[in-house]
């Protein structure tokens, strides 16, 4: 199972987007601040995506970026917002060049449908990912 971490202060969001990538066969865990993330990665091998809001309490999204950096491991990242573009085009820029994937930005609110084609898309990539890990292409 594709394993899916989100990150985000709103429980409400955080229970429905881990109800919708359970039922798309994800396995999701969730962080309600930017300093959990390093924590929820943890120390597996097999390729994760993080969805990340950029405004989060104690360590936003952008500060967490430095922590995820440093993960050795394959990730793919979706940063979230309801808000400001700019602060997501920063965290996008700085993610980049600390080395990690970065996909599309996600607009909140997101509705179910379109949560299921990021996802969908995801899975694909994260494959990619995991075979080159492994050294099989």
């Amino acid at each position: 199972m594709p394993r899916v971490i989100i990150a985000d202060d709103n429980q409400a969001l955080l229970d429905l987007l881990s109800e919708f990538s359970r039922r798309a066969g994800w396995t999701p865990e969730t962080c309600l601040t930017g300093a959990q993330i390093k924590d929820a990665i943890g120390s597996g091998t097999e390729p994760a995506l993080l969805l990340i809001d950029i405004m989060m309490p104690v360590m936003d999204g952008i500060e967490a970026i430095d922590q995820i950096s440093e993960i050795d491991r394959p990730l793919r990242i979706r940063f979230m917002t309801g808000g400001n573009s700019a602060s997501l085009i920063a965290a996008k820029l700085i993610a980049s060049a600390r080395g990690l994937q970065v996909g599309r930005n996600i607009f909140k609110p997101i509705g179910r449908e379109k949560y299921l084609q990021i996802l969908e898309e995801e899975a694909s990539l994260l494959a990619e990912l995991g075979h080159v890990r492994s050294g099989s292409t």
